[in-house]
This record gives C-alpha cells, sequence and structure tokens, in this order.
C-alpha cells in the first residue's frame, strides 16, 4: 500500500512538472485585465513583469506594440534572454495557437528608446542580452531597435543584443537602426546590432540588420554583427542591409578564433569610413559563405565587398560580388575582396563591376603570407581583376578572367555571356538604390559553360539539401539548382545557360528557369523575369517568410520562349519574401527583400 502511495505521488509530480512545463504567458500592453498573463484578455501589460514569472519551459506570447525594458531612465535595464524559455511576437492578441501569429503585420518591438522619447543619448545600452543560455532560450517575431550604447566598457557593444558566453536561438528578428559609440574610456564600440563573444554561438535563422551604426568615422567596427573570441554563430537566410561602421566592417566582424557558418546570407550596401564595407575576417576567424552575395557594398579604404586579414582563412563556395567599392583613400587593396596574410578557398564565385579607383586590385587582390585558392571562377569587368602582390600568392585553376592570368591553369579570356550584365543605374554609382545587380547566369555558348571540375567542388557544409550529409559534394548552385551536371561543373556561382535569340527569346538548356528579381531590394515595382524551354502551365506565387502564399501573380499557359512580369510589390511590408515558379514540373525560388 505505501509503495502503491509512494508511486501515485511521483506520478502526480510528474503531471504537474509536465503541466508547468507548457506554461504559456501572454503579454499585450493594451491588456487592461487582471495582469496575470493567463489569458489575452488578462495579458501583462509589460514584457519585463512576464520574464520574471517564467521558469524553464514556458513559452511568452507577445502581442503587437512596442516594449522597452524598463518604464523608468535606467539604462542598465534589458530583456535577458532565459535558458528554457521562449519569446514569440507577432500576436494580434488573438490568436490560440502560434501559427496564426505574423510578425509581419503585427510588428512587435523590443525598444530601447527609453528616457525622453526620441532622444537617443538617454536610450538602453543593449535592449537584449543573451547571456549565458544555450539554444533553449529563444527569440523569435520581433524587431529590436533603439539602443544606444556609449557607456564604460561593455557598455559600448551590443547595442540591439550583447551575448557573452551565450548561445540563444535568434528567428524572424530585425536589428533596426542600433547605434554603439565609443566609450568614456576610449574603448572601440563593437556589433550595434548584435555583439557576441567569449564562445557565444546562436543560431540566426530569417534575421535582418538594418542601419545599424558602429562608431564614428575613425573609430567602431560592425555596425550589424559582430563576433569575437571564439564565437561562431550559425547565420542561415540573414540580411545585413545599409549598415555603417566608423572605421571597419560596416556588415559584419569575426575575430579571435570566430569561425561563422554562414548560408543564404546577403550583404547590400553596407559601408565602413575605414576599412571592409560587407564583412571582415581577422585574426584567426576561419568563416564559411555558401550561397553568399556582396552587393554594393563600399569602404573608404581597402576590401569594398569583403576582407581577409591576419590568418582570416575563409572559405567561400557559390558566391557573388557585384557593384563593390573601395574608394582606396589609403592607396591599397581591393574593391571586391582583399587577402592580407591569410589563406583562402574560392569555389564557384563571380565577380563583376567591382572597383578600387586608387587600389592595387579592383576584383580581389592578394599581399603577404598565405595564399587564394580560386577554382571555377569568373572574374570580369572589374578592371585590374586578379592582383597577387606576393609572388606564388594567387593558386588559380579553371577560371575565365577578363585578361588572363598568365601563372594559371585552364584559363579562360572571352565574354562570359551573362544572361543580363549588372548596372550602377543611372546615377552611375554603385551602393545606391537604383542599382541593377544583373543576372549573372550563363548563356548558352557561354564559353564558361563545362569548363569547370567537379572535382573541385567542396563538401556540403550547409547541408543545403537537408539531408543531413555534410560530407558529399556542394549539390545545389546560388539558385537552388543541381550544381553538377555529368562530370564537369560551369564556372562562376550559377549552374547551367540561357539559350538568349536575337529576338531575344529564351530558354532554359534544361528546365524552366526563375531569372534574378530587379531591383532587389527593392522598394517598388520589380520585374520577374522566367524562361521555358517548351510551352507551359506558369504559377508564379509569393510566399512571405513563414512561407504563407500572400499573392498570386499568374497562373495560365505560356508559350516557349522569355517571359516577364512586373510586379508592383504595393501594401506589402519590408521584409524577405520567396518569388515562386512552378512550370513543367520544375519548382524555382528566388528571394525578394523589400525595404
Amino acid at each position: 500500500m505505501l509503495m502503491l502511495l509512494r508511486l501515485l505521488l511521483l506520478l502526480l509530480l510528474l503531471l504537474s512538472t509536465s503541466a508547468r512545463a507548457q506554461t504559456i504567458h501572454y503579454v499585450d500592453t493594451d491588456a487592461n485585465g487582471a495582469s496575470d498573463g493567463t489569458s489575452w484578455a488578462d495579458a501583462f501589460p509589460d514584457l519585463q513583469a512576464a520574464l520574471t514569472a517564467t521558469a524553464s519551459g514556458d513559452e511568452l506570447w507577445v502581442a503587437e506594440g512596442t516594449y522597452t525594458p524598463t518604464p523608468g531612465t535606467d539604462r542598465e535595464a534589458t530583456f535577458q534572454l532565459v535558458s528554457g524559455v521562449a519569446l514569440y511576437g507577432g500576436f494580434e492578441g488573438t490568436e490560440m495557437s502560434r501559427d496564426q501569429r505574423d510578425w509581419g503585420l503585427h510588428e512587435t518591438i523590443l525598444s530601447g528608446d527609453i528616457g525622453a522619447p526620441g532622444t537617443a543619448t538617454d536610450n538602453s545600452y543593449h535592449v537584449v542580452t543573451g547571456s549565458g543560455t544555450d539554444a533553449t532560450a529563444i527569440l523569435d517575431g520581433f524587431t529590436v531597435t533603439g539602443a544606444y550604447a556609449d557607456g564604460l566598457f561593455p557598455r559600448n557593444r551590443g547595442g540591439g543584443m550583447r551575448n557573452v558566453n551565450g548561445s540563444p536561438t535568434i528567428r524572424h528578428i530585425i536589428f533596426r537602426e542600433n547605434h554603439a559609440r565609443r566609450s568614456p574610456d576610449n574603448r572601440d564600440a563593437f556589433g550595434a546590432g548584435m555583439y557576441n563573444e567569449s564562445g557565444s554561438s546562436p543560431l540566426l535563422e530569417d534575421v535582418r540588420f538594418e542601419r545599424n551604426v558602429a562608431g564614428t568615422p575613425g573609430n567602431g567596427a560592425a555596425g550589424g554583427l559582430a563576433n569575437r573570441f571564439s564565437s561562431s554563430p550559425t547565420l542561415r537566410g540573414v540580411v545585413f542591409l545599409e549598415n555603417e561602421a566608423g572605421a571597419l566592417a560596416g556588415g559584419m566582424a569575426n575575430e579571435s578564433n570566430s569561425s561563422p557558418l554562414m548560408v543564404d546570407v546577403q550583404f547590400i550596401r553596407n559601408t565602413s569610413e575605414g576599412w571592409t564595407g560587407g564583412l571582415d575576417n581577422y585574426d584567426d576567424a576561419n568563416p564559411t559563405l555558401v550561397n553568399v552575395v556582396f552587393f554594393g557594398n563600399a569602404c573608404a579604404n581597402y576590401g569594398g565587398g569583403m576582407t581577409n586579414d591576419t590568418n582570416g582563412n575563409a572559405t567561400l563556395i557559390n558566391v557573388l560580388f557585384v557593384g563593390n567599392v573601395a574608394r582606396n583613400e589609403a592607396a591599397a587593396g581591393a574593391g571586391g575582396l582583399q587577402n592580407n596574410g591569410s589563406s583562402s578557398t574560392l569555389v564557384g564565385v563571380t565577380f563583376i563591376g567591382n572597383d578600387a579607383p586608387d587600389g592595387a586590385a579592383d576584383g580581389l587582390g592578394h599581399r603577404g603570407s598565405g595564399s587564394v585558392t580560386l577554382r571555377s571562377s569568373i572574374h570580369w569587368d572589374n578592371g585590374d581583376e586578379l592582383v597577387d602582390e606576393t609572388s606564388g600568392g594567387l593558386d588559380v585553376t579553371h577560371a575565365l578572367v577578363s585578361g588572363g592570368f598568365a601563372s594559371g591553369t585552364a584559363i579562360i579570356d572571352a565574354d562570359p555571356l551573362f544572361v543580363r550584365a549588372p548596372s550602377p543605374g543611372p546615377d552611375a554609382l554603385w551602393g545606391t538604390s537604383d542599382d541593377d545587380y544583373g543576372d549573372l547566369r550563363l548563356q548558352n555558348g557561354s564559353p564558361a559553360l563545362d569548363a569547370g571540375d567537379a572535382a573541385h567542388l567542396l563538401p556540403d557544409v550547409g547541408d543545403l539539401d537537408e539531408d543531413g550529409n555534410t560530407a558529399e559534394p556542394t549539390p545545389f548552385d546560388l539558385a537552388g539548382g543541381p550544381r553538377v551536371t555529368a562530370t564537369t561543373l560551369d564556372l562562376g556561382a550559377y549552374e547551367g545557360g540561357i539559350a538568349v535569340s536575337n529576338e531575344g527569346s529564351a530558354e532554359a538548356r534544361s528546365a524552366p528557369d526563375l531569372g534574378v528579381l530587379s531591383p532587389n531590394p527593392a522598394r517598388g515595382p520589380v520585374t520577374i523575369p522566367f524562361t521555358l524551354p517548351t510551352p507551359a502551365r506558369v504559377s508564379l506565387t509569393v510566399l512571405d517568410a513563414r512561407g504563407r502564399t500572400i499573392a498570386r501573380l499568374l497562373d495560365e499557359r505560356r508559350p516557349a520562349g522569355s517571359h516577364t512580369l512586373r510586379w508592383s510589390t504595393a501594401d506589402l511590408a519590408a521584409g524577405s519574401y520567396l518569388v515562386v515558379l512552378h512550370a513543367g514540373g520544375t519548382r524555382r525560388v528566388r528571394t525578394l527583400i523589400l525595404t
């Protein structure tokens, strides 16, 4: 009998624990009920109060509105994430299921604008903090904005979010217009959007860093994201748009054994008043980039798109560098990618339209120890395409290079025949809103088709096909199509070709295809090109970041050839969307960024 009672007590305890682990706390700044978080009607009006009521396994459902870390003026106040606790934003305040929320429609803002409204200098140092957490600490569906990190060290690092030995899960988040400044004790600012250090390796999925600013001219690094001291996050579907730094890395900086994995990441129009407009890797930072683009980034000195420095040994797979500019006020370095004292490997990359007016190289440059290994790449219309300031520092095989490259092997010097070449637009300036990044797929008849070697393919470290096998060769190109046909490889970031006739009709070499959206990012109408090898019924739809269909643009039979559709994008909020083509049993997808 005693044993039975013990078993019953244990069962009751387990049931109680299980029920406790599933507690949902409701938060709504407009709620006026009991304020105990038990329902939408009785939701906590204050997010900070709701956080203090949580235990491991709990969820916070947060309705649209603006929430600050404190109702007062304490700049130290922050939203501290907790392991085992998940914060979900994007609710209207009536939902019964988490799947019903829409973070694009119901913006849920975590704001550092405390003190005097609209005055930045009294704002929170860090809006969100994830220090000491693991992956079970979740932040999902919020906009983080209004930080002003200008205090004594370390209060000048990580305005939007600061992680020290913390690795939370970050999904569907926008870090917008956060600031970091040099501290009163003369310490440089880092990571206005997010700062990771001391083994912080969060997961970032569907995250945007927009118009964050680190430092002032001459100081400050990583306007968007800084990773330091063995911090190696995983980034999937992340966009860096128009972030700024006073000295180094407008978009992102990796330093001191920080080696993130970056898949489907975009660096667009980020700027630095010193070095490196887009991405900087320094001091044993060895990132891996898969399906990444650098569009229109700029800096005052070298590395408009990207810099590897002092054993910043990066690996790049299926990467574009288009229209990046280094003004070279120090008269050194490259517009696209500068490699200094580092050993980097690039497979399936395309450089076009990059510029360094007073530098040694417009496209890619190398100096110092180390080397750059280039395989199956295209270097076209960059001016000085490849410059090796150290004899033997560039190992180039199976590449198309304007003007050739004497020390390379299997080098082609001929027009690659892109479907549409990029253009800086009517203002003739890269890094502005009228840029056209082109359609850098290859036409049929391009000398770059089948000119590579499939043996050059690197392992699928990004698991692009989601089969769990990261040892197999990279299966897809930048557009998501098969990377290998037979035993050959096309040069550049795209596989397969488009045949363009004198009349402008086009057909995919092997299947229907969806062209490069233009412009992208966009603030208005977008042109959507697609090609059909044979007549087919065509479906064009637009999905939001949750995969929901929000627009049906086309559903009809079309003849073989080249087609374009002009879409207004009216009434859509800024964010990331997918344009999906279904035709002839083929599915093609393009990401569209609306700003």
